[in-house]
């Protein structure tokens, strides 16, 4: 009888673990983190001049998969009409951010250049590619027979 009941309590206990864990990850796996910041002057993001209000999404579920994970809209609102550029950045982990930030470096010409944004509360940055082409270049080994 003893066992009877420990083998209900444990069947309970692995039950209840494995319906409350995937609900877990997939609500963080699904977060879109936004940030909506104002340049003053203008600023290049790969090849695109920003200069005024933008609206900046991050979307997680995307970035995992390999595709196109930051979204960068014109104004305050999240519509297509809106979007400047989109690309797949690349994580880095940086210090917690305060508040949403942009890195920035200075070019040769004397222009202001977006390196890297990293959201308000959270330790992972976000890098930008060096070109719209290598922001969906995914890199894999190739072996090739050779006869001699």
């Amino acid at each position: 009888m003893r066992s009877l009941l420990l083998f209900v309590v444990f069947l309970c206990a692995l039950t209840l673990s494995n319906s409350v864990a995937p609900s877990v990850s997939n609500a963080a796996s699904s977060a879109k983190q936004r940030a909506l910041v104002k340049f003053d002057q203008p600023v290049q993001l790969m090849a695109e001049t920003l200069n005024g209000e933008y609206l900046f999404v991050h979307n997680d579920e995307a970035m995992m998969r390999g595709e196109s994970c930051t979204f960068v809209y014109e104004g305050r609102a999240e519509n297509d009409n809106n979007l400047v550029i989109s690309f797949h950045c690349m994580p880095v982990q940086r210090a917690k951010a305060a508040s949403f930030t942009v890195r920035t470096s200075q070019t040769a010409a004397g222009y202001f250049e977006i390196r890297e944004f990293q959201f308000a509360g959270s330790t992972e940055a976000h890098l930008v590619p060096l070109n719209q082409h290598s922001a969906h270049v995914t890199i894999s080994s190739l072996i090739i027979g050779l006869s001699w």
